[in-house]
């Protein structure tokens, strides 16, 4: 009886882990990625897809690609404030590797993450790998090799030719006589001391 429940157990064990979902893996709601909570399902995508989100070089499970998407902001000339974490729009995926469309679901296609439409950045040391990405109507079938891409959205260039400089910094202050005051009066000599307001305690 004793082994029969031991064998009953180690079966389930092994059907249970082999039934761990993957990256890329269609879902509804995160716990059908992982129970755990190191996996979530990104509904944004056609039929859902199991995921880690924000992830680092080097980080994703053997089967994938940490990539970062949207690493600048198309049109701008400026970088964004651009750091390591790319763009303050850009985000990261493990995204499920593939050598060739069969390895995808239906609705997603073999290609290089780096290439237009997607323009992403790769942050493993493989750049050249492949992912399973959504099909995009702009996408060709043969790898996006012959995808001419569209010029930039002009989203952050203003109309007209005398456009200042994107800043962020104070802006300067200036008078007519050449001095700027100081942002806080110091006190004068009519100005009573903290002492001679303070009533005698003793």
């Amino acid at each position: 009886m004793r082994f029969s429940l031991r064998l009953a157990l180690v079966a389930l064990a092994m059907a249970a882990s082999g039934c761990r979902p993957s990256i890329g893996d269609r879902c509804i709601i995160s716990t059908d990625c992982s129970t755990r909570g190191d996996r979530l399902c990104d509904t944004a995508q056609p039929g859902g897809y199991c995921t880690q989100f924000n992830c680092k070089a080097e980080s994703c499970p053997e089967e994938a690609a940490c990539v970062l998407f949207n690493p600048a902001v198309p049109g701008c000339s400026y970088d964004d404030r651009a750091g390591a974490g790319g763009s303050r729009i850009a985000r990261s995926f493990c995204v499920v590797a593939c050598e060739t469309n069969d390895d995808c679901r239906s609705g997603y296609v073999c290609a290089d993450p780096r290439l237009p439409p997607w323009n992403g950045f790769v942050q493993d040391k493989v750049q050249d790998r492949k992912t399973c990405l959504v099909a995009s109507a702009d996408f060709d079938v043969d790898g996006g090799a012959s995808f001419t891409p569209r010029p930039p959205a002009p989203i952050c260039d203003l109309p007209g030719s005398n456009v200042a400089p994107i800043d962020a910094s104070a802006p300067t202050m200036g008078t007519d006589a050449g001095v700027v005051p100081p942002l806080v009066p110091d006190a004068g000599p009519g100005d009573l001391d903290a002492g001679d307001d303070a009533s005698d305690g003793g």
